[in-house]
């Protein structure tokens, strides 16, 4: 019986699973030093795509390459300070940020693995902060760009797919670092 979950399981993930982890097999060439930093709050629910996926690795790896999680979030307000430690902590460290995104409706439920990391703030009408050396992106619902309506899309989004995307990048992560 655990066998035939897990394969359904595995089913489940589909292509979207492979395409993640293909692409982030490509960006992630030297294994050394790759830190996770798990962008988001657990106070709405589309924007705990990163702490729900940090704590899923917390629970796999060693969790010194993890920042974020559902018990401590990584946020704005905080990312200078995670940023300083890790860079003081690793010797020339690769940043991996992984966040959840607003976008068009037929991109809902992609993962995009990208270049250049994520811009903080944006959406926010703050100081831009850009984090990591790539990032990944899940998006989580439709971006109307108007900062009310995309609150209350983040704040209803289905927890339901924002723990199956959350597994999907954990398992995929996983799997390109350590099989």
């Amino acid at each position: 019986m655990i066998l035939i979950v897990y394969w359904r399981d595995q089913l489940n993930k589909g292509n979207k699973y492979i395409e993640f982890t293909s692409n982030l097999s490509n960006k992630i060439q030297n294994k050394d030093n790759v830190i996770f930093c798990c962008i988001g709050t657990d106070r709405v629910i589309g924007d705990c795509i990163g702490p729900i996926t940090g704590s899923l690795l917390k629970s796999k790896i060693n969790d010194e390459f993890v920042y974020g999680d559902l018990q401590d979030n990584l946020t704005f307000s905080n990312i200078n300070r995670k940023i300083s430690e890790i860079k003081s902590k690793f010797k020339n460290p690769f940043i991996v940020a992984i966040d959840a995104a607003l976008s068009d409706e037929k991109n809902i439920g992609k993962i995009f693995v990208e270049d250049n990391g994520i811009v903080m703030g944006k959406g926010l009408h703050k100081k831009k902060k850009k984090v990591g050396h790539i990032s990944i992106k899940v998006v989580v619902g439709k971006d109307y760009n108007d900062n009310e309506l995309n609150f209350i899309t983040l704040q209803n989004v289905s927890l339901n797919n924002v723990m199956h995307l959350s597994k999907i990048i954990s398992d995929g992560i996983i799997d390109v670092l350590y099989k």
